[in-house]
């Protein structure tokens, strides 16, 4: 779980941050995970944010889940397992210190963080992909495609409910 929060972050960060003046997003992904026995799983699903305050990461495949960064809290719906996980952005690291500091090398941005390289492409001052090994030892791929920027985005997208019968936990 850790792993995919600090994912998110970086991308609601990178999104926001001095690689490109984006202030909002909606675009959609495939994120690949391969781990050390190069079996691959993949996820995809649709991304929204609003500069660095709000973002919805809604997966469809293979599970449907729903990840809303609110400021410095993240809510997990995952209604498959009739439950929601409560979580606070600050016990992760400050990716826009870092992405300030992100240098371009041969046409790629590369950000450090936790002692973990992040290497961002972009295509037409856009992010194309992002690939890092997470601390498992998986190779971590995330393609953006069908990517609008700078739009005006509905807050009520960023809204979310809590059926009354899901189990609520708290990540302190």
């Amino acid at each position: 779980m850790k792993k995919i929060l600090l994912f998110f972050t970086i991308v609601v960060s990178i999104f926001a941050g001095s690689i490109a003046d984006i202030h909002s997003i909606k675009t959609d992904f495939i994120q690949n995970i391969t781990n050390e026995e190069n079996q691959t799983i993949s996820y995809s699903g649709k991304f929204y944010a609003i500069s660095n305050s709000k973002a919805l990461w809604i997966y469809k495949k293979p599970i449907k889940k729903f990840l809303y960064f609110l400021n410095k809290k993240v809510i997990i719906i995952e209604p498959e397992l009739e439950q929601v996980i409560f979580s606070k952005l600050e016990k992760l690291p400050k990716i826009l210190n870092i992405l300030k500091s992100a240098k371009k090398e041969n046409g790629i941005y590369i950000a450090s963080c936790c002692n973990n390289t992040y290497k961002i492409f972009t295509k037409d001052d856009k992010i194309n992909k992002i690939t890092y090994k997470d601390k498992v030892g998986n190779s971590v791929e995330i393609k953006f495609y069908n990517q609008e920027t700078n739009l005006i985005l509905d807050d009520k997208i960023f809204h979310y409910t809590i059926p009354e019968d899901y189990d609520i936990l708290q990540n302190n």
